[in-house]
């Protein structure tokens, strides 16, 4: 008899779960809730084969306190369907551990924890710590999504039930026929939401500083969502035509298209859980450039499948952007190889949904 499993997904995760839940369908009995929050476009799946789909819509922000009964609401048919094990990726601070405890018993609950302890720029960061800290310090079993957050995790919290396992590949489709890559011009691609920590003005300073030559050699695209242009319009203008600066969400379907386009993806973050542009990168196969800190160097071997710089050091990307612009179209080809192998042994679809259900069967 299979294992009954409810899988709970907020809304801002649905590109985490959408490549998981689908394949495990095959395995296990799945009850799939997505947790839609209050006037978000976020497109979510109506539909997958082997389990059903049911969407519950938030009408309050998630810390209004009508919501406890909301979260009841989905407690109670979470207990109706007598599950084996409840995945929860959604945090919904701060009522919805509370009150799944308060329904649910805490031995079948799984916890996806993407990040494991707070930083710099974080929402509500003083209220998100102490939520955090109730669910690590209630609960035995949680997903950890890579090895060095799992570290920081197991001495923080120890004997826990931990599966560690990354992010999947995120996959935007099939790109158009048009979106080759130039061979005339490298192409580097900063992509995702703007914050202080992922440092886009050190990818700008860096490209700024090349010289010409290489420049007219090379092009840099930063884009994603951004709050407040003012800081990096400067260089923005400076740069002139060897830069292309949006800073808009991008829809989904213009993402293949980009990263197909792109010879690399530039990370110039000062921190890291996971992220989830390196994941769409390697989807593409497209190699990665990326600061030399835990949570790119188990994922980056630095002259094989990617670069590495050092952090917040503009001098050091810049030494690294001349080399790959210098690089032959032979020595490109061999990093696309390399990342290749990298990607079947690491991240391929089997490898990660092995883990699952080695970790699901155990429970």
């Amino acid at each position: 008899m299979k294992k009954r499993i409810v899988w709970v997904t907020g809304d801002y995760f649905i590109d985490v779960d959408m490549p998981i839940v689908p394949h495990l369908c095959r395995e296990y009995d799945i009850e799939w809730i997505i947790i839609r929050g209050q006037d978000e476009k976020i497109e979510v799946p109506t539909s997958c084969d082997g389990c059903d789909i049911h969407t519950y819509q938030m009408s309050f922000r998630r810390r209004d306190i009508r919501c406890i009964s909301f979260y009841a609401r989905i407690a109670r048919r979470i207990k109706a369907f007598n599950p084996d094990i409840i995945y929860i990726d959604a945090v919904e601070m701060p009522y919805l551990y509370p009150v799944f405890d308060f329904y649910l018993p805490r031995h079948k609950m799984v916890h996806a924890a993407h990040n494991v302890v707070s930083y710099p720029g974080w929402p509500h960061r003083r209220m998100n710590e102490m939520y955090i800290k109730y669910i690590f310090g209630n609960h035995k079993n949680f997903h950890i999504f890579s090895q060095h957050t799992r570290a920081v995790f197991e001495q923080l919290y120890s004997g826990k039930n931990i599966l560690c396992t990354p992010l999947s590949l995120k996959d935007y489709g099939t790109p158009s026929p048009s979106a080759s890559l130039d061979d005339e011009k490298v192409k580097f691609l900063f992509f995702g939401n703007f914050r202080h920590n992922k440092r886009p003005d050190v990818l700008l300073q860096a490209f700024a500083r090349l010289p010409i030559e290489l420049r007219n050699k090379a092009h840099l695209s930063v884009m994603g969502s951004c709050d407040n242009t003012e800081p990096y319009m400067p260089l923005v203008k400076e740069l002139g035509d060897s830069v292309t600066f949006v800073p808009t969400r991008i829809p989904d379907e213009d993402v293949a298209d980009i990263f197909a386009s792109h010879h690399y993806l530039v990370l110039p973050y000062e921190n890291v859980a996971q992220s989830g542009p390196h994941m769409i990168a390697y989807n593409y196969n497209v190699p990665v450039i990326a600061t030399r800190i835990d949570g790119f160097v188990e994922h980056v071997t630095d002259g094989y499948d990617g670069y590495l710089f050092d952090v917040n050091n503009v001098d050091s990307l810049a030494e690294v952007l001349k080399r790959v612009i210098g690089n032959s179209k032979e020595e490109y080809n061999v990093l696309c190889d390399n990342l290749k192998h990298t990607i079947a042994q690491k991240y391929s679809s089997a490898a990660i949904l092995d883990n699952y259900k080695r970790y699901f069967d155990a429970l």
